[in-house]
């Protein structure tokens, strides 16, 4: 971050030796100093704070950065604070504590940024963009405003208007990777994937090893056609960091689009073990799985994607042809309009659903289906012409 302007910290409460003397000028009372064994420093704090952290103790790593914030209020710690509240998605708790240090402090620039990225982890986009461009009034030299503004916009769905911020950040700063890594996203977001790639590939020459630079590098080399080179950034992506989902789930896909699915269905299991919440990332460990021969364990996988607390509707589509596929047709029926109870006009339901009572001879709720289908389905849906040749064999069986 760059210079700030110089803070001045909360000085820590200190009990103060009373002091009491009577009217008549009477013998002193002295009164105890407190026990500087049972009292810690900031400094000894802090680092608790950090092991807790580290050790998977969020709560108390929480509670240790705040006993040393009240000691001493200094920017480094409660950036500290923050970093580890955000990275644990606890974006409304980093935005609370980054707030106190703001308030404190308004004319440092450094917290008014801080305060504005912790805004934007609380996904209070609206806020984050007003505290960034007071950052910008304050020192409109600092990159980091321009930067947090950028983000902010990209943030709310507003890529577009965030480009002349996060080039400027660039300008101020060429020496700074991650400047160039919120420039790339943004132009990602836009729509200039090539100009994107090259802000991507400056910045891992500047940091070396960024896992949003490789994530977002790779990912952008699948979308230009070289799976190759995609797989290649995307397996260092999960090596600087083994423990984000995302990174093994764009890897598995780009994996399967080169035909190595033996190593495809690796990191599949991997996005999805970490990322349980995510009914897409079982479905597509539940592809993978299909496409290897492995009909029992898709099954698993897709249930699994649509009971996740995030489902993933597609999946009922191909669990049906599953089960279809083993001759469960009764199951699979019984999935089908489960599932459209919820989403009645579903167009990969509806068709699934068309098919499985063609196969059970219920013709006539057949074509009703495919007919509802073909009502619903987009003008552009490659299986319209299916559904409609469906339609006219099974109205010919009706007869």
């Amino acid at each position: 971050m760059s210079a700030v302007l110089a803070a001045r910290p909360v000085l820590p409460l200190a009990a103060s030796l009373a002091v009491a003397a009577s009217c008549s000028g009477g013998t002193k009372k002295k009164v105890a100093a407190p026990d500087r064994k049972q009292t810690k420093s900031s400094a000894e704090l802090i680092a608790a704070a950090e092991a807790a952290a580290k050790a998977g103790d969020i709560d108390g790593a929480d509670a240790k950065f705040r006993d040393a914030e009240k000691l001493e209020l200094a920017l480094p710690t409660v950036t500290a604070h923050v970093k580890m509240l955000l990275a644990n998605d606890r974006g409304q708790a980093a935005a609370e504590v980054a707030k106190t240090y703001y308030e404190t402090n308004p004319s440092d620039t450094g917290g008014s940024v801080l305060y504005a990225n912790a805004l934007i982890g609380a996904k209070e986009y609206a806020k984050a963009i007003e505290v960034a461009s007071e950052a910008i009034e304050l020192a409109g030299n600092d990159p980091h405003g321009y930067q947090a503004r950028g983000d902010a916009l990209v943030a709310s769905g507003k890529p577009d208007d965030a480009l002349e911020d996060l080039r400027k950040a660039t300008e101020l700063d060429p020496e700074d990777g991650h400047l160039k890594v919120s420039y790339g996203i943004a132009l990602e977001k836009a729509g200039n994937v090539g100009e994107a790639a090259l802000q991507f590939r400056s910045a891992i020459e500047k940091l070396h090893e960024d896992f949003t630079a490789f994530l977002h590098l790779g990912v952008l080399r699948r979308a230009q056609d070289d799976n190759e080179e995609a797989v290649s950034w995307l397996s260092k992506a999960t090596k600087a960091d083994p423990n984000r989902a995302e990174a093994w789930y764009y890897l598995a896909i780009a994996q399967n689009d080169l035909s190595d699915n033996t190593e495809a269905e690796t990191s599949a299991q991997k996005a999805a073990t970490l990322a349980q919440d995510n009914g897409q990332y079982w479905y597509v460990y539940g592809e993978i799985l299909r496409i290897n021969k492995k009909p029992d364990e898709a099954k698993d996988a897709y249930d699994k994607a649509l009971a996740a607390p995030q489902p993933f509707l597609r999946a009922a589509e191909k669990l049906a042809q599953t089960l279809v596929d083993a001759g469960r047709l009764e199951e699979a029926e019984v999935l089908l309009t489960n599932n459209l109870t919820a989403s009645p006009n579903n167009p990969g339901l509806l068709f699934q659903l068309g098919f499985v009572y063609g196969a059970e001879k219920k013709y006539r709720l057949g074509i009703e289906t495919f007919e509802q289908y073909l009502t619903v389905a987009a003008k552009d849906d490659p299986n319209r012409a299916k559904a409609t040749a469906e339609i006219k064999a099974l109205k010919k069986r009706v007869r």
